[in-house]
């Protein structure tokens, strides 16, 4: 087969989504040497794409940030692209395809919170958002939810026949391990991390709920129980001013630390180096920093919302998120109990390992197999 892969919206900043394209483009190259991949890519895309004889990288000269530059660029040239390529099937990494396609089309559903949370976008965005995502689901050969959480609200609520989806979860790269205590020791020292800590990764968007989080945190802390630092790693994206000054107005300002963005290959040493992660989203289609702190041997207290859980299963502590006393009352008994901590660890490799590429990439390969078929 000749595969499609539009990179062209793929920026760093987008957080989850941006892992998951890296991890799924780099397992198909670890894992795949019989298709043939024509990815489109910009400046900021086209150091995803493998260095492997199967794969080719058409540079567009085009700015990802400008959304209208890129959709119009889509819906035109894009098209006769694939079609001058002889591309049996293109992949759309985010949730929508363009109105025509002249290949068909596999399309990567990261969530429905357009149609379930539709308040968190901008009314253009909203309205945009709802109607393409309509009209790809009806028109998109296949649909690549990331879980099956995703897959069932698709059932739900545009009535997707289950026979024409296929749920592809992250891949976990090689680079995912356990790091050995030395470099986690100099990587500590490097950002000057303390020796135990909370760690929670998630960009500053307003459903991640990192205000619960610390007001959860100053009550674990006015229990009595001296909590481990927090450790806050994420971009900017609207709700960073309110957690700042909440931080503040808590009194919070030496326990609660923000790091800046890291470099991809020593986000395995941050969760390392890590005593134990909170996920409090209340929102998700998967939760990808769940699944990358288990295989990291760092364990997992999180939302009872069904992605996590049906990422984490057996291998998390859960709480409520939309419960302050809830999220206090799990993060006091992980930190109490060294016990239950290790359970979740070893419990959270088991977990882990159903997400490698060895894993996944065959039913990813027959997903573009059957879109292809005339």
């Amino acid at each position: 087969m000749r595969i499609g892969l539009n990179l062209l919206h793929a920026l760093p900043e987008i957080g989850g989504g941006w892992n998951y394209i890296a991890n799924l483009v780099g397992a198909l190259g670890q894992c795949d040497e019989t298709n043939s991949y024509i990815a489109f890519v910009t400046r900021e895309s086209e150091y995803l794409v493998p260095a492997k004889p199967n794969f080719r990288s058409v540079l567009i000269g085009i700015r990802s940030v400008s959304r209208l530059q890129r959709i119009l660029y889509e819906n035109t040239f894009l098209q006769v692209m694939a079609r001058n390529y002889n591309l049996d099937c293109m992949h759309w990494f985010a949730n929508t395809q363009a109105l025509i396609n002249t290949v068909p089309g596999v399309v990567t559903i990261h969530d429905l919170g357009v149609f379930e949370n539709a308040v968190a976008f901008p009314q253009i965005k909203r309205v945009y958002l709802h109607l393409m995502m309509m009209i790809t689901a009806k028109r998109a050969k296949m649909l690549l939810p990331v879980s099956r959480s995703t897959a069932n609200k698709l059932q739900k609520l545009l009535h997707i026949d289950p026979s024409r989806m296929v749920v592809i979860p992250v891949m976990l790269p090689p680079n995912f391990v356990r790091f050995p205590p030395d470099a986690v020791t100099k990587f500590k020292a490097k950002y000057g991390l303390p020796n135990e800590f909370w760690l929670y990764v998630a960009h500053f968007y307003p459903h991640k709920n990192h205000v619960r989080l610390i007001y959860a945190y100053h009550q674990l802390k006015l229990s009595g129980v001296n909590p481990w630092p927090l450790i806050l790693r994420g971009d900017p994206q609207g709700a960073e001013t309110q957690v700042s000054e909440l931080i503040t107005s808590l009194g919070l300002e030496d326990h609660v630390i923000l790091l800046p963005r890291l470099d991809n290959r020593e986000m395995p040493l941050l969760y390392s180096a890590a005593t134990a992660l909170i996920f409090p989203s209340l929102y998700e289609g998967g939760g990808i920093p769940v699944i990358e702190a288990m295989t990291c041997s760092c364990p997992v207290v999180a939302s009872n919302i069904p992605a996590v859980q049906e990422f984490a299963g057996d291998a998390a502590l859960y709480f409520d998120p939309t419960d302050v006393a809830s999220i206090c009352e799990a993060m006091r008994i992980f930190q109490n109990s060294p016990q239950k901590r290790e359970a979740c660890r070893r419990l959270g490799l088991v977990r882990a390992a159903e997400f490698r590429p060895e894993r996944l990439v065959n039913r990813l390969l027959q997903a573009y197999t059957k879109a292809s078929e005339k």
